[in-house]
């Protein structure tokens, strides 16, 4: 068990230094193939009020990316709110205080790693000193863990009355064949089948479900705010991520990093606006 751990570490932690030396200056617009400078990707985002930005979690030039795109978008005079995958409702009071400049970071950091505990605070840093900095909301759109994970082992029907009374009213989680066909061929490494497959695709749903409730309220209720979505490239996918459930009238653009199964030759419109080019430095 300790070598598997010392394993896990090190991959992650080769990870974190490789992918720490790309550098994303392009992108291609999916529309007509065309490469961009991100500069010019960030001046053609002006026009929407909802943005995804997916990321791999553990890639430091995604994170570098995103403050690029939110220090963009502020300076065309954009009230910005960041709603983030990394966090759940009960974090919000935290949240709120850390963009009033209210918490100092070493206990900020607390509720960062209790939050999201197997990614380095320093990867998430910037970006959310940028938020405390500039007064930006931080939004908390995450579903709560534990509900999660109890659909992920028995199913959506096997959710309690109080763990009900936890997720935003009327939600109708049952994973279609298409969406299941999706999950295997995006996430491979599940190696999962029949019932256990289909109990961790409504997982993957029910949290697609709530973030995507989350965003349409807050949108609804700050008329006058563009909303940035950090979140994981599979959430962030038009395909089968949360933009998918947001439902009718609202408008967006995804930009996604490349992740199986999509690269420059599989990307689709119905995936993704804009995908970004890594190179090597």
């Amino acid at each position: 068990m300790l070598k598997r751990h010392l394993l896990f570490f090190l991959s992650l932690l080769f990870l974190i230094v490789s992918l720490s030396g790309c550098a994303i200056t392009q992108a291609i617009r999916v529309e007509d193939r065309e490469r961009i400078e991100v500069k010019s990707m960030i001046e053609e985002l002006s026009g929407t009020r909802l943005v995804f930005l997916g990321e791999r979690h553990d890639a430091a030039a995604h994170h570098k990316l995103q403050l690029e795109v939110l220090k963009g978008l502020k300076a065309q005079g954009k009230q910005l709110a960041i709603a983030m995958e990394m966090f759940e409702e009960t974090t919000q009071p935290a949240l709120d205080a850390w963009s009033a400049g209210k918490v100092p970071e070493d206990a900020f950091r607390k509720v960062y790693e209790w939050s999201w505990r197997f990614i380095p605070w320093e990867m998430y840093r910037d970006l959310l000193l940028f938020a405390r900095d500039n007064h930006v909301p931080v939004v908390a759109i995450n579903a709560p863990r534990d509900v999660v994970q109890a659909v992920g082992k028995n199913g959506f029907t096997s959710l309690t009355d109080a763990e009900l009374a936890r997720l935003p009213t009327g939600l109708d989680v049952k994973a279609s064949d298409e969406y299941l066909l999706s999950m295997r061929s995006s996430l491979p490494s599940h190696g999962k089948k029949g019932e256990a497959l289909r109990n961790i695709a409504e997982a993957q749903l029910l949290r697609n479900k709530v973030m995507a409730r989350k965003v349409a309220d807050y949108l609804q209720l700050h008329p006058g705010t563009t909303v940035v979505v950090i979140a994981g490239g599979g959430h962030a996918r038009g395909t089968g991520g949360i933009a998918a459930e947001l439902g009718n009238g609202i408008s967006y653009k995804i930009v996604l990093p490349p992740i199986p199964p999509l690269g420059e030759n599989t990307v689709t419109g119905a995936d993704a606006d804009y995908l970004l080019v890594e190179s090597l430095l």
